[in-house]
C-alpha cells in the first residue's frame, strides 16, 4: 500500500482530522482542527523524518505553507484552496484531493478562514511559521 493511501485511510477510518505516515507506519495522528497539528509536528518530528506523506481534512494556503517547511512530500486533502495547491505543486510535492474551492472558509461560512486572511501577502514558508505563532500567543493570552 502507498504511503498516501495508508494516510487516507487512517484518516477516514478514524475521523483524525491529520495524519502523518513515513513509510509504512503512521507516525502521527490528531484530532484538533486548524493549523496545530502541522505546528506541533513542524516542531517536534519533522527533523527526524524525510519524504513524510500528509492527509488532512482541510488544506489552505497557511496550512500549505507548514507542509513545505515540514518537509512533507505527499499530501491529501480532502477540501484544498486552490492557493494551496498552486503552493505545494510549487514546491514539489504530490498533490491529491476531493475537493478544490477558491478559499477555505471560516466556521460560519460567512467569510475567508482566519489562517487564509493571515496568509495574504505571505512569500515564504518561514514567514508564515512566524505569523502562525504570533497569532496564537495572541488568542492564548486573551
Amino acid at each position: 500500500m502507498r504511503a498516501i493511501d495508508l494516510a487516507k485511510n487512517e484518516l477516514t477510518l478514524h475521523n483524525y482530522s491529520c495524519v502523518v505516515v513515513h513509510e509504512d507506519s503512521v507516525i502521527m495522528t490528531s484530532f484538533e482542527s486548524g493549523v496545530r497539528p502541522l505546528i506541533h509536528y513542524y516542531e517536534n518530528k519533522s527533523r527526524n523524518f524525510s519524504n513524510a506523506v500528509l492527509a488532512d481534512k482541510v488544506i489552505g494556503r497557511a496550512a500549505a505553507f507548514l507542509v513545505v517547511l515540514c518537509g512533507i512530500t505527499s499530501v491529501y486533502a480532502e477540501v484544498m484552496s486552490i492557493d494551496a495547491k498552486r503552493i505545494l505543486e510549487e514546491y514539489n510535492i504530490y498533490v491529491e484531493y476531493d475537493h478544490l474551492v477558491p478559499f477555505i472558509a471560516n466556521r460560519k461560512r460567512d467569510g475567508r478562514c482566519p489562517m487564509e486572511e493571515l496568509s495574504e501577502g505571505v512569500k515564504q514558508p518561514i514567514e508564515m511559521y512566524h505569523r502562525i505563532k504570533n497569532w496564537l500567543a495572541g488568542t492564548s493570552s486573551k
